[in-house]
């Protein structure tokens, strides 16, 4: 039985897997298809569209694994760092003077992770208050009301240009 279950479970996967890469090839020919009936180009255009969207699309993709990797050297030298760090003040204190800057620096973290949250919630009460009360939303209404204004205003000088009697002798 369990081996009936990770046979489906790694011939799902093996679709699913199949299925994204299908899709991410297919991104740029559905790119392509909404450019070219939008602009009307023809199948030459088309081509070279595509052409030119798959390469960007390799372009990012590299661009993204250059970062990860930056990423990834900047984590391991920051932890060699923070390693390097331990061992000089591990010189310099005795162990009950660094026991104690160990405890001292967990408070430090657990008072500053308690303020973000602290700080996190009231950034949620503010936005909050200021969605209800934004001056953007306050300048939306001010200028609908000026257009309102002048289109009653317009429509009171057509109305009295009709009511008016013509100064041409007419009736």
């Amino acid at each position: 039985m369990r081996s009936i279950i990770k046979i489906i479970m790694v011939s799902l996967i093996g679709v699913s897997a199949n299925q994204m890469l299908a899709q991410d090839n297919n991104k740029t020919l559905l790119q392509t298809e909404r450019v070219a009936t939008k602009l009307g180009l023809n199948e030459e255009q088309k081509l070279a569209l595509d052409k030119e969207f798959k390469e960007g699309q390799l372009e990012r993709k590299a661009t993204m694994e250059k970062m990860r990797a930056l990423r990834e050297e900047m984590r391991r030298d920051a932890f060699v760092e923070r390693q390097a760090k331990e061992e000089r003040l591990k010189e310099i204190l005795t162990e009950e003077q660094y026991a104690k800057l160990k405890e001292s620096s967990k408070n430090v973290q657990r008072a500053r992770v308690q303020g973000q949250r602290n700080r996190a919630e009231v950034r949620a009460k503010t936005n909050r208050n200021e969605a209800r009360f934004s001056p953007q939303k306050d300048r939306k209404k001010i200028g609908r009301r000026m257009m309102m204004k002048k289109r009653v205003a317009e429509m009171k000088e057509k109305a009295k240009e009709k009511n008016e009697p013509k100064k041409d002798g007419g009736n």
